[in-house]
Protein backbone atom coordinates (compact mmCIF):
# COMPACT_ATOMS: atom_id res chain seq x y z
CA UNK A 1 0.00 0.00 0.00
CA UNK A 2 1.33 3.44 -0.90
CA UNK A 3 1.46 5.35 2.40
CA UNK A 4 -0.15 8.72 2.86
CA UNK A 5 0.42 11.00 5.81
CA UNK A 6 -2.67 11.78 7.84
CA UNK A 7 -0.89 12.58 11.09
CA UNK A 8 0.74 15.99 10.87
CA UNK A 9 2.45 17.97 13.62
CA UNK A 10 0.19 20.82 14.65
CA UNK A 11 3.09 23.23 14.72
CA UNK A 12 4.27 22.38 11.19
CA UNK A 13 2.62 24.97 8.92
CA UNK A 14 3.89 26.28 5.58
CA UNK A 15 3.86 29.91 4.46
CA UNK A 16 0.25 30.95 4.96
CA UNK A 17 -2.20 33.75 4.33
CA UNK A 18 -5.21 34.92 6.28
CA UNK A 19 -8.54 33.74 4.87
CA UNK A 20 -12.19 33.86 5.82
CA UNK A 21 -13.83 33.13 2.46
CA UNK A 22 -14.75 29.62 1.22
CA UNK A 23 -11.84 27.86 -0.42
CA UNK A 24 -12.22 26.07 -3.73
CA UNK A 25 -9.97 23.07 -4.34
CA UNK A 26 -10.24 22.76 -8.10
CA UNK A 27 -8.61 19.37 -8.65
CA UNK A 28 -10.98 17.74 -6.14
CA UNK A 29 -13.99 19.80 -7.30
CA UNK A 30 -14.66 20.80 -3.69
CA UNK A 31 -15.56 24.04 -1.98
CA UNK A 32 -14.97 24.22 1.75
CA UNK A 33 -15.74 26.83 4.38
CA UNK A 34 -13.85 25.94 7.58
CA UNK A 35 -15.53 26.48 10.94
CA UNK A 36 -14.88 29.71 12.82
CA UNK A 37 -11.40 29.60 14.36
CA UNK A 38 -9.28 32.07 16.25
CA UNK A 39 -6.34 33.11 14.07
CA UNK A 40 -7.56 31.07 11.11
CA UNK A 41 -4.82 30.58 8.54
CA UNK A 42 -4.91 28.58 5.32
CA UNK A 43 -2.49 27.19 2.76
CA UNK A 44 -3.24 25.47 -0.55
CA UNK A 45 -0.89 22.79 -1.84
CA UNK A 46 -1.80 21.82 -5.41
CA UNK A 47 -0.50 18.40 -6.39
CA UNK A 48 0.51 15.60 -4.07
CA UNK A 49 -1.88 14.03 -1.61
CA UNK A 50 -2.09 16.98 0.79
CA UNK A 51 -4.15 19.63 -1.05
CA UNK A 52 -5.02 22.19 1.61
CA UNK A 53 -4.43 22.91 5.28
CA UNK A 54 -6.08 25.22 7.79
CA UNK A 55 -4.89 25.98 11.33
CA UNK A 56 -6.20 27.97 14.27
CA UNK A 57 -7.66 27.61 17.74
CA UNK A 58 -11.13 26.60 18.82
CA UNK A 59 -12.39 26.76 22.40
CA UNK A 60 -8.88 26.77 23.83
CA UNK A 61 -7.55 23.94 21.64
CA UNK A 62 -5.07 23.88 18.76
CA UNK A 63 -6.79 22.77 15.59
CA UNK A 64 -5.26 21.59 12.31
CA UNK A 65 -7.48 20.67 9.39
CA UNK A 66 -6.01 18.87 6.37
CA UNK A 67 -7.55 17.89 3.05
CA UNK A 68 -6.12 14.96 1.07
CA UNK A 69 -6.77 13.48 -2.36
CA UNK A 70 -6.30 9.70 -2.79
CA UNK A 71 -6.30 7.82 -6.13
CA UNK A 72 -9.57 5.92 -6.54
CA UNK A 73 -8.62 3.44 -9.24
CA UNK A 74 -5.16 2.60 -7.88
CA UNK A 75 -6.46 2.03 -4.35
CA UNK A 76 -9.85 0.60 -5.43
CA UNK A 77 -11.83 3.16 -3.46
CA UNK A 78 -15.39 2.57 -4.61
CA UNK A 79 -17.33 3.45 -1.45
CA UNK A 80 -16.86 5.85 1.49
CA UNK A 81 -16.72 2.86 3.87
CA UNK A 82 -13.69 1.55 1.96
CA UNK A 83 -12.05 4.99 2.16
CA UNK A 84 -12.63 5.08 5.93
CA UNK A 85 -11.06 1.64 6.25
CA UNK A 86 -7.93 2.85 4.46
CA UNK A 87 -7.77 5.94 6.67
CA UNK A 88 -8.13 3.80 9.80
CA UNK A 89 -5.42 1.45 8.60
CA UNK A 90 -3.05 4.33 7.97
CA UNK A 91 -3.83 5.91 11.34
CA UNK A 92 -2.90 2.66 13.04
CA UNK A 93 0.35 2.53 11.10
CA UNK A 94 1.35 6.18 11.50
CA UNK A 95 0.27 6.42 15.14
CA UNK A 96 1.69 3.06 16.21
CA UNK A 97 -1.76 2.04 17.43
CA UNK A 98 -2.64 -1.53 18.21
CA UNK A 99 -6.35 -0.83 18.40
CA UNK A 100 -8.83 0.51 15.88
CA UNK A 101 -8.27 4.29 15.97
CA UNK A 102 -11.90 5.44 15.81
CA UNK A 103 -14.50 5.33 18.55
CA UNK A 104 -17.48 6.13 16.33
CA UNK A 105 -18.13 6.10 12.59
CA UNK A 106 -20.99 6.22 10.12
CA UNK A 107 -22.36 7.69 6.91
CA UNK A 108 -23.92 11.03 5.95
CA UNK A 109 -26.27 11.79 3.06
CA UNK A 110 -25.63 14.97 1.11
CA UNK A 111 -23.81 16.61 -1.84
CA UNK A 112 -20.41 15.27 -0.87
CA UNK A 113 -19.12 13.71 -4.08
CA UNK A 114 -19.90 11.78 -7.22
CA UNK A 115 -22.19 9.73 -4.96
CA UNK A 116 -24.37 11.59 -2.43
CA UNK A 117 -22.77 9.89 0.58
CA UNK A 118 -19.85 10.71 2.89
CA UNK A 119 -18.19 8.64 5.56
CA UNK A 120 -17.32 10.04 8.97
CA UNK A 121 -15.32 8.89 11.99
CA UNK A 122 -14.28 10.30 15.36
CA UNK A 123 -11.52 9.41 17.81
CA UNK A 124 -11.56 10.79 21.34
CA UNK A 125 -7.83 10.49 22.00
CA UNK A 126 -5.00 9.04 19.88
CA UNK A 127 -1.26 9.77 20.01
CA UNK A 128 0.17 12.17 17.45
CA UNK A 129 3.64 12.13 15.88
CA UNK A 130 4.85 14.56 18.54
CA UNK A 131 3.64 12.27 21.34
CA UNK A 132 0.74 14.51 22.37
CA UNK A 133 -2.73 13.03 22.64
CA UNK A 134 -5.27 14.53 20.27
CA UNK A 135 -8.79 14.01 19.00
CA UNK A 136 -9.60 13.27 15.37
CA UNK A 137 -12.61 13.98 13.20
CA UNK A 138 -12.63 12.61 9.65
CA UNK A 139 -14.98 13.09 6.70
CA UNK A 140 -14.42 11.39 3.36
CA UNK A 141 -16.13 11.01 0.00
CA UNK A 142 -15.59 10.20 -3.65
CA UNK A 143 -14.58 12.49 -6.49
CA UNK A 144 -14.39 11.43 -10.11
CA UNK A 145 -10.75 10.29 -10.07
CA UNK A 146 -9.83 10.71 -6.43
CA UNK A 147 -11.34 10.15 -3.04
CA UNK A 148 -11.08 13.09 -0.66
CA UNK A 149 -10.32 12.92 3.07
CA UNK A 150 -10.90 15.89 5.37
CA UNK A 151 -9.24 15.42 8.74
CA UNK A 152 -9.24 17.57 11.87
CA UNK A 153 -6.77 17.18 14.73
CA UNK A 154 -7.56 18.78 18.09
CA UNK A 155 -5.07 19.07 20.96
CA UNK A 156 -5.66 18.62 23.81
CA UNK A 157 -8.43 16.03 23.20
CA UNK A 158 -12.05 17.17 23.15
CA UNK A 159 -15.18 15.49 24.58
CA UNK A 160 -17.41 13.44 22.29
CA UNK A 161 -20.17 16.06 22.10
CA UNK A 162 -17.69 18.68 20.86
CA UNK A 163 -16.41 16.29 18.20
CA UNK A 164 -19.96 15.62 17.02
CA UNK A 165 -20.68 19.33 16.74
CA UNK A 166 -17.42 19.89 14.86
CA UNK A 167 -18.31 17.07 12.45
CA UNK A 168 -21.66 18.73 11.72
CA UNK A 169 -19.93 22.06 11.05
CA UNK A 170 -17.45 20.41 8.68
CA UNK A 171 -20.25 18.71 6.75
CA UNK A 172 -22.24 21.95 6.52
CA UNK A 173 -19.22 23.77 5.08
CA UNK A 174 -18.39 21.20 2.42
CA UNK A 175 -19.83 21.16 -1.10
CA UNK A 176 -18.94 19.02 -4.10
CA UNK A 177 -19.00 20.91 -7.42
CA UNK A 178 -18.06 18.19 -9.90
CA UNK A 179 -19.83 15.62 -12.02
CA UNK A 180 -21.97 13.02 -10.29
CA UNK A 181 -22.43 9.37 -11.19
CA UNK A 182 -25.49 7.17 -11.29
CA UNK A 183 -25.40 4.89 -8.22
CA UNK A 184 -27.55 2.40 -10.14
CA UNK A 185 -25.08 2.34 -13.06
CA UNK A 186 -26.03 3.59 -16.50
CA UNK A 187 -26.54 0.92 -19.16
CA UNK A 188 -23.37 2.20 -20.81
CA UNK A 189 -21.36 1.72 -17.60
CA UNK A 190 -22.81 -1.75 -17.09
CA UNK A 191 -21.98 -2.84 -20.64
CA UNK A 192 -18.46 -1.45 -20.35
CA UNK A 193 -17.87 -3.41 -17.15
CA UNK A 194 -19.20 -6.61 -18.76
CA UNK A 195 -17.08 -6.16 -21.88
CA UNK A 196 -13.98 -5.41 -19.83
CA UNK A 197 -14.15 -8.54 -17.67
CA UNK A 198 -16.13 -11.22 -19.52
CA UNK A 199 -14.43 -14.20 -21.23
CA UNK A 200 -13.67 -13.44 -24.89
CA UNK A 201 -15.55 -16.47 -26.24
CA UNK A 202 -18.68 -15.91 -24.16
CA UNK A 203 -21.95 -16.73 -25.89
CA UNK A 204 -25.29 -14.99 -25.38
CA UNK A 205 -26.22 -11.34 -25.12
CA UNK A 206 -25.82 -9.30 -21.96
CA UNK A 207 -28.90 -8.89 -19.78
CA UNK A 208 -28.86 -6.20 -17.10
CA UNK A 209 -30.97 -6.50 -13.96
CA UNK A 210 -31.00 -4.07 -11.06
CA UNK A 211 -32.23 -4.64 -7.53
CA UNK A 212 -32.11 -2.33 -4.53
CA UNK A 213 -28.47 -3.21 -3.84
CA UNK A 214 -27.12 -5.24 -6.78
CA UNK A 215 -26.34 -4.87 -10.46
CA UNK A 216 -26.77 -8.29 -12.08
CA UNK A 217 -24.73 -8.70 -15.28
CA UNK A 218 -25.66 -11.96 -16.96
CA UNK A 219 -26.00 -13.89 -20.21
CA UNK A 220 -28.64 -16.05 -18.52
CA UNK A 221 -32.41 -15.57 -18.54
CA UNK A 222 -32.46 -16.03 -14.75
CA UNK A 223 -31.01 -12.69 -13.67
CA UNK A 224 -34.22 -11.42 -12.10
CA UNK A 225 -34.76 -14.57 -10.05
CA UNK A 226 -31.15 -14.55 -8.91
CA UNK A 227 -31.41 -10.88 -8.01
CA UNK A 228 -34.26 -11.65 -5.62
CA UNK A 229 -32.12 -14.31 -3.95
CA UNK A 230 -29.26 -11.85 -3.57
CA UNK A 231 -31.60 -9.36 -1.89
CA UNK A 232 -32.70 -12.07 0.54
CA UNK A 233 -29.04 -12.72 1.30
CA UNK A 234 -28.45 -8.98 1.81
CA UNK A 235 -31.21 -8.78 4.42
CA UNK A 236 -29.90 -11.80 6.32
CA UNK A 237 -26.35 -10.45 6.31
CA UNK A 238 -27.42 -6.99 7.44
CA UNK A 239 -29.61 -8.36 10.23
CA UNK A 240 -26.68 -10.47 11.46
CA UNK A 241 -23.92 -7.89 11.03
CA UNK A 242 -25.67 -4.48 11.09
CA UNK A 243 -24.30 -1.70 8.91
CA UNK A 244 -25.70 1.61 7.61
CA UNK A 245 -27.69 1.38 4.38
CA UNK A 246 -28.06 4.89 2.98
CA UNK A 247 -29.46 5.34 -0.53
CA UNK A 248 -27.05 6.61 -3.15
CA UNK A 249 -24.31 4.00 -2.77
CA UNK A 250 -23.18 2.26 -5.93
CA UNK A 251 -24.94 -1.03 -6.64
CA UNK A 252 -22.64 -3.99 -6.04
CA UNK A 253 -21.87 -5.83 -9.30
CA UNK A 254 -22.68 -9.53 -9.70
CA UNK A 255 -21.51 -11.57 -12.71
CA UNK A 256 -23.97 -14.41 -13.27
CA UNK A 257 -22.89 -16.81 -16.01
CA UNK A 258 -25.15 -19.28 -17.75
CA UNK A 259 -22.84 -22.29 -17.36
CA UNK A 260 -20.07 -23.42 -15.06
CA UNK A 261 -17.65 -23.54 -18.00
CA UNK A 262 -18.21 -19.83 -18.64
CA UNK A 263 -17.69 -19.05 -14.98
CA UNK A 264 -14.47 -21.08 -14.87
CA UNK A 265 -13.15 -19.19 -17.91
CA UNK A 266 -13.96 -15.88 -16.22
CA UNK A 267 -12.42 -16.84 -12.87
CA UNK A 268 -9.24 -18.29 -14.37
CA UNK A 269 -8.66 -15.20 -16.52
CA UNK A 270 -9.42 -12.48 -13.98
CA UNK A 271 -7.58 -14.15 -11.08
CA UNK A 272 -4.67 -15.48 -13.14
CA UNK A 273 -5.15 -19.09 -12.01
CA UNK A 274 -5.41 -22.35 -13.95
CA UNK A 275 -8.78 -23.77 -14.97
CA UNK A 276 -8.43 -26.79 -12.70
CA UNK A 277 -8.18 -24.55 -9.65
CA UNK A 278 -11.01 -22.32 -10.88
CA UNK A 279 -13.23 -25.37 -11.46
CA UNK A 280 -13.17 -26.18 -7.73
CA UNK A 281 -15.15 -23.01 -7.06
CA UNK A 282 -18.89 -22.40 -7.34
CA UNK A 283 -18.50 -18.67 -6.86
CA UNK A 284 -16.10 -16.06 -5.54
CA UNK A 285 -16.18 -12.50 -4.25
CA UNK A 286 -13.19 -10.31 -5.02
CA UNK A 287 -12.63 -6.57 -5.07
CA UNK A 288 -16.11 -5.08 -5.57
CA UNK A 289 -17.85 -7.99 -7.37
CA UNK A 290 -19.33 -11.44 -6.85
CA UNK A 291 -19.19 -13.96 -9.71
CA UNK A 292 -20.96 -17.30 -10.05
CA UNK A 293 -23.05 -19.36 -12.49
CA UNK A 294 -26.74 -20.18 -12.51
CA UNK A 295 -27.25 -23.59 -10.96
CA UNK A 296 -29.11 -23.57 -7.65
CA UNK A 297 -30.12 -20.07 -6.46
CA UNK A 298 -30.48 -21.39 -2.91
CA UNK A 299 -26.96 -22.81 -2.75
CA UNK A 300 -25.28 -21.57 0.47
CA UNK A 301 -22.25 -20.47 -1.55
CA UNK A 302 -24.19 -17.36 -2.59
CA UNK A 303 -24.76 -15.97 0.90
CA UNK A 304 -21.23 -17.02 1.85
CA UNK A 305 -19.66 -15.01 -0.97
CA UNK A 306 -22.16 -12.16 -0.60
CA UNK A 307 -20.94 -11.83 2.99
CA UNK A 308 -17.36 -11.46 1.77
CA UNK A 309 -18.48 -8.83 -0.75
CA UNK A 310 -20.39 -6.84 1.87
CA UNK A 311 -17.68 -7.02 4.53
CA UNK A 312 -15.21 -5.47 2.12
CA UNK A 313 -17.43 -2.98 0.31
CA UNK A 314 -19.96 -1.94 2.95
CA UNK A 315 -18.42 -2.59 6.35
CA UNK A 316 -14.85 -1.87 5.25
CA UNK A 317 -13.64 -4.93 7.20
CA UNK A 318 -11.27 -6.99 5.08
CA UNK A 319 -8.70 -7.97 7.73
CA UNK A 320 -8.53 -10.36 10.66
CA UNK A 321 -7.13 -13.29 8.73
CA UNK A 322 -8.70 -16.19 6.87
CA UNK A 323 -10.37 -17.64 9.98
CA UNK A 324 -12.25 -14.38 10.60
CA UNK A 325 -13.30 -13.75 7.01
CA UNK A 326 -14.39 -17.35 6.44
CA UNK A 327 -15.96 -17.54 9.89
CA UNK A 328 -18.35 -14.62 9.39
CA UNK A 329 -19.31 -15.99 5.95
CA UNK A 330 -19.61 -19.63 7.01
CA UNK A 331 -21.76 -18.65 9.99
CA UNK A 332 -24.43 -17.58 7.50
CA UNK A 333 -23.95 -20.41 5.02
CA UNK A 334 -24.20 -23.26 7.56
CA UNK A 335 -27.09 -24.31 9.75
CA UNK A 336 -27.13 -24.17 13.53
CA UNK A 337 -27.31 -27.98 13.56
CA UNK A 338 -24.20 -28.29 11.37
CA UNK A 339 -22.21 -25.97 13.60
CA UNK A 340 -23.46 -27.55 16.81
CA UNK A 341 -22.81 -31.14 15.70
CA UNK A 342 -19.24 -30.39 14.66
CA UNK A 343 -18.36 -28.10 17.58
CA UNK A 344 -19.81 -30.32 20.34
CA UNK A 345 -17.86 -33.31 19.06
CA UNK A 346 -14.67 -31.28 18.58
CA UNK A 347 -14.92 -29.67 22.03
CA UNK A 348 -15.59 -33.04 23.68
CA UNK A 349 -12.86 -34.98 21.85
CA UNK A 350 -10.30 -32.22 21.40
CA UNK A 351 -10.38 -32.68 17.61
CA UNK A 352 -10.03 -29.01 16.74
CA UNK A 353 -7.05 -26.82 15.92
CA UNK A 354 -5.75 -24.84 18.93
CA UNK A 355 -6.81 -21.23 18.55
CA UNK A 356 -3.35 -19.69 18.44
CA UNK A 357 -2.42 -22.00 15.57
CA UNK A 358 -5.83 -21.61 13.97
CA UNK A 359 -5.84 -17.81 13.65
CA UNK A 360 -2.42 -17.98 11.98
CA UNK A 361 -3.50 -20.24 9.10
CA UNK A 362 -2.99 -18.14 5.95
CA UNK A 363 -5.85 -19.77 4.02
CA UNK A 364 -8.46 -22.15 5.43
CA UNK A 365 -9.39 -23.12 1.88
CA UNK A 366 -5.88 -24.36 1.14
CA UNK A 367 -5.16 -25.65 4.65
CA UNK A 368 -5.40 -29.28 3.51
CA UNK A 369 -6.10 -29.11 -0.19
CA UNK A 370 -9.83 -29.18 0.49
CA UNK A 371 -12.53 -27.42 -1.46
CA UNK A 372 -14.56 -24.60 0.00
CA UNK A 373 -17.87 -26.28 -0.65
CA UNK A 374 -16.88 -29.71 0.63
CA UNK A 375 -18.06 -30.53 4.14
CA UNK A 376 -17.55 -33.62 6.19
CA UNK A 377 -14.21 -35.28 6.51
CA UNK A 378 -11.78 -32.84 4.90
CA UNK A 379 -9.48 -30.86 7.15
CA UNK A 380 -10.39 -27.67 5.29
CA UNK A 381 -14.09 -28.41 5.80
CA UNK A 382 -13.45 -28.83 9.52
CA UNK A 383 -11.55 -25.56 9.61
CA UNK A 384 -14.48 -23.75 8.03
CA UNK A 385 -16.84 -25.19 10.62
CA UNK A 386 -14.44 -24.32 13.43
CA UNK A 387 -14.34 -20.72 12.19
CA UNK A 388 -18.15 -20.60 12.00
CA UNK A 389 -18.45 -22.09 15.50
CA UNK A 390 -16.18 -19.37 16.92
CA UNK A 391 -18.38 -16.66 15.39
CA UNK A 392 -21.49 -18.45 16.70
CA UNK A 393 -19.97 -18.63 20.19
CA UNK A 394 -19.03 -14.95 20.24
CA UNK A 395 -22.34 -13.75 18.79
CA UNK A 396 -24.68 -16.01 20.79
CA UNK A 397 -23.04 -16.65 24.17
CA UNK A 398 -23.31 -14.62 27.35
CA UNK A 399 -19.54 -14.35 27.21
CA UNK A 400 -19.33 -12.73 23.78
CA UNK A 401 -22.64 -11.26 22.61
CA UNK A 402 -22.56 -7.82 24.22
CA UNK A 403 -19.15 -6.97 22.78
CA UNK A 404 -19.61 -8.76 19.46
CA UNK A 405 -19.87 -5.52 17.41
CA UNK A 406 -16.56 -4.38 18.94
CA UNK A 407 -15.07 -7.77 18.08
CA UNK A 408 -16.08 -7.40 14.43
CA UNK A 409 -14.58 -3.93 14.16
CA UNK A 410 -11.37 -4.62 16.06
CA UNK A 411 -10.49 -8.01 14.60
CA UNK A 412 -11.88 -7.25 11.13
CA UNK A 413 -9.49 -4.33 10.78
CA UNK A 414 -6.37 -6.17 11.98
CA UNK A 415 -3.54 -6.58 9.47
CA UNK A 416 -1.10 -9.14 10.78
CA UNK A 417 -0.76 -12.55 12.37
CA UNK A 418 -1.71 -14.28 15.58
CA UNK A 419 -0.05 -11.71 17.85
CA UNK A 420 -2.13 -8.88 16.38
CA UNK A 421 -5.32 -10.96 16.54
CA UNK A 422 -4.64 -11.88 20.15
CA UNK A 423 -4.05 -8.22 21.03
CA UNK A 424 -7.42 -7.34 19.47
CA UNK A 425 -9.12 -10.15 21.42
CA UNK A 426 -7.58 -8.82 24.63
CA UNK A 427 -8.87 -5.31 23.91
CA UNK A 428 -12.40 -6.56 23.36
CA UNK A 429 -12.76 -9.51 25.75
CA UNK A 430 -9.85 -9.06 28.14
CA UNK A 431 -8.46 -12.54 27.57
CA UNK A 432 -5.76 -14.40 25.64
CA UNK A 433 -6.42 -16.79 22.77
CA UNK A 434 -5.96 -19.87 25.01
CA UNK A 435 -8.42 -18.36 27.50
CA UNK A 436 -10.89 -17.66 24.70
CA UNK A 437 -10.43 -21.24 23.53
CA UNK A 438 -11.34 -22.57 26.99
CA UNK A 439 -14.52 -20.46 27.01
CA UNK A 440 -15.39 -21.80 23.53
CA UNK A 441 -14.86 -25.41 24.66
CA UNK A 442 -17.09 -24.96 27.70
CA UNK A 443 -19.79 -23.25 25.65
CA UNK A 444 -20.02 -26.06 23.10
CA UNK A 445 -19.78 -28.82 25.69
CA UNK A 446 -22.85 -27.36 27.41
CA UNK A 447 -24.72 -26.50 24.21
CA UNK A 448 -27.81 -28.57 23.48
Amino acid sequence: MTPFLLLLALAATPAQEETTAPTRIEDLALEFSPPALEGLRAALRPGGQLRARWTGRREGRDLALSLFGLPRREWRLGDPAVVLARVAEQQRFEGGLGRHPFDRSGLLAGPFGTLPVAGWAEAGAVPGPDGRARSLVVLCGLGRDEAWVLQVELAPPAPAEDLGELRRLLAAGLRYLGETEDPRWTDEEARARWERDRPEDLQGRLRIERTDHYLILTNSSSGRTFGRKMEEAWERIRSTYPFPDLPGRKLLPVFLFRTKEEYVSFYAAIAGIDREQAARSKGHAWRDYYATFYDAPGDPVHIHEATHQIFRNRLGLSGGGSWFQEGVAEYLSTTANERRAWARRAARDGTYTPFRDFVGIPSLLRSAGGERNVRGGSVAGGHYLQAASIIAFLRESDFGAERFPDFLREVGSVRGGEDEVEAAIRRVYGCSLPELEREWVEFWRRRR
